[in-house]
């Protein structure tokens, strides 16, 4: 079975609270240096510019600060996701990782793809980004998850 379900009925302690918030502030980190090193090598190979991109919002908007908050709304997901799952993953901490970030990928990263290029006329660059992205980003923040919550059992 994937899930561990008396796993699941259990309440979320504070310890369990303390893997969380350290697996989303360092995977947070994590996904924000990848996003901007990605960025910087497509930028060479297939260049483009976001704010000209439908949709957008001006660079001076304040608004747009929130932008750097995503890797961690996203981390923090992720690591709860990843609590909820990581009694059901077998091997060692970079191998449950990168299955988790495999699954990262399908669940995230293939579907954003998907709804984005068939409903928009983005450059590739825009696709290339966000899919080296999820490759590179999610499983390495999983790997990261995985030894927190082995160091912090």
């Amino acid at each position: 079975m994937f899930l561990d379900l008396q796993r699941d009925t259990r309440r979320l302690n504070v310890h369990e609270c303390e893997k969380i918030l350290a697996g989303g502030f360092i995977g947070g980190i994590i996904l924000l240096v990848v996003n901007f090193a990605v960025s910087a090598l497509i930028m060479v190979v297939a260049p483009y510019d976001s704010f000209a991109l439908g949709g957008m919002r001006a660079a001076e908007d304040p608004l747009m600060l929130f932008f750097f908050a995503y890797p961690f709304v996203l981390s923090f997901a992720a690591a709860i996701v990843f609590d909820l799952v990581q009694g059901s993953l077998q091997g060692p901490a970079g191998t449950r990782g990168a299955i988790d970030g495999t699954a990262l990928i399908l669940i995230y990263t293939v579907p954003s793809i998907f709804i984005t290029f068939t409903t928009m006329n983005y450059p590739p660059g825009f696709y290339l980004e966000n899919f080296f992205v999820g490759v590179a980003g999610f499983p390495l923040i999983g790997v990261i998850y995985a030894m927190i919550w082995e160091q912090l059992a």
